[in-house]
């Protein structure tokens, strides 16, 4: 639990560092900008999302979904995707979307909460529906 005065430290912080990161000038900020990883970089702004979604996916794919460390996988391509629907990231979703779609549509009898649905694309649809996610469920309209 923080206390409020633990709060107000951490917005000091935050605006200090916004303070002066605007004070710096164009190409410092850009010599700092090569030092960040492309998948944080990613996360940073919409443009820099287009351009190294690919990359962020990458990772994702070989550090935290895949078995490098040996040991049990405990999240899934799919709980990345539920997590984009939950909490109604339609930005991202688009991407991961435009990706997968044709593979969703295919893949046959997706299980969850004991219910069987025909396709993964019909089980996000659900999905979005049951989060309360309209965004996210008007993209994969937008796309179908």
């Amino acid at each position: 639990m923080e206390y409020p005065i633990q709060v107000y430290v951490k917005l000091f912080i935050n605006n200090i560092i916004l303070i002066v990161m605007n004070t710096l000038p164009e190409d410092i900020i850009n010599h700092i900008y090569t030092f960040i990883p492309l998948h944080v970089l990613c996360n940073l702004s919409s443009t820099n999302y287009k351009r190294y979604y690919k990359e962020h996916l990458d990772y994702l794919y070989n550090m935290v979904y895949g078995s490098h460390l040996k040991l049990n996988k405990k999240f899934s391509f799919d709980t990345y995707v539920r997590y984009l629907i939950k909490n109604d990231y339609y930005y991202v979703f688009q991407f991961v979307l435009k990706d997968n779609m044709e593979k969703w549509k295919k893949m046959k009898k997706t299980r969850y909460k004991n219910f069987n649905y025909k396709s993964k694309l019909l089980f996000y649809t659900f999905y979005c529906m049951e989060c309360k996610s309209n965004k996210s469920l008007m993209k994969i309209k937008e796309y179908c």
